[in-house]
Parts: C-alpha cells; sequence; structure tokens
C-alpha cells in the first residue's frame, strides 16, 4: 500500500473521536444558514429577493455528501475496531484516539499494556491500518 494512502487512513483514525462533532456541526450549518451580506449599497432601485440559501441551495441532511461521507467513515471504523483483538484495540487508541498520545508501539509492550511482541505488534497495526483503506476504498497496491 502507498505511503500517502496510510497517511489518510491514519489522518482519518485520527478524526473519529471528532466524528460525531463534525457531523453535528454540519447539521447546524444546514440547519441555520448564514445569509449572505448585501455589499451593494447604493446604486439603483432594487427588487426585493429570498435569498439564494433559502430557494436555490436546499440541501436535506439525508442527502449532503459530507455528512454521508463522515457517516461512512465512522461505521467503518466501528466494523474493523469489532473484529480486533484487545491487543490491537489497545494500540490504535494509544496511537490514533487519544489527543497527545503517551505512548510508542515500543513503550505499550514495555509497560506490558499489550502481549505481544514488537514485530506482532507493528504487524496489527499495519492490518488495522489495511482493513480501514479496503473498508474506506481507499486500499491500493503499491508497484
Amino acid at each position: 500500500m502507498k505511503r500517502s494512502t496510510i497517511r489518510k487512513v491514519e489522518d482519518i483514525l485520527r478524526d473519529y473521536p471528532k466524528i460525531d462533532k463534525y457531523i453535528e456541526e454540519r447539521e447546524q450549518e444546514l440547519r441555520y444558514p448564514t445569509a449572505t451580506r448585501d455589499e451593494n449599497v447604493g446604486g439603483g432601485r432594487a427588487q426585493f429577493k429570498y435569498p439564494e440559501t433559502t430557494l436555490n441551495t436546499i440541501i436535506t441532511i439525508d442527502d449532503d455528501r459530507r455528512i454521508n461521507a463522515l457517516k461512512h467513515q465512522r461505521e467503518v471504523i466501528d466494523d474493523c475496531l469489532d473484529g480486533v483483538g484487545r491487543d490491537t484495540e489497545v494500540i490504535i487508541k494509544e496511537l490514533y484516539f487519544k489527543k497527545h498520545q503517551r505512548y510508542t508501539i515500543d513503550g505499550l509492550i514495555t509497560n506490558h499494556l499489550i502481549n505481544v511482541s514488537r514485530t506482532k505488534a507493528f504487524q496489527l497495526r499495519n492490518d488495522f491500518v489495511t482493513e480501514c483503506a479496503k473498508g474506506l476504498g481507499l486500499y491500493e497496491i503499491a508497484y
């Protein structure tokens, strides 16, 4: 898998704890759109028009691409987390979900938070990232 794909998945994993907040913010943007201020001061007579956001760009929450993409990311990560063991879950939560990472993989092993070898720990992390990439449709084989 390409390094750029791995980084993309890792960024999505780091955003995972904030996905619900992002969805809520986007729903608020759609429910309460801000009207653009008319900067055309003076000039001739103007006829009253409804703001464009009201008539022309009505987007329902169900059809919004950004919300659907965030929900898809959340579902994929949840599914991947459901299918892993305790060690993988500890690795992923420590490396990606915490706001301030306390341990590296080596630190997790040294402090006996996971009970696998260093090679196996990296393999578990890589397998998880690969599964997430497949679920997100980002998986591609590097040639």
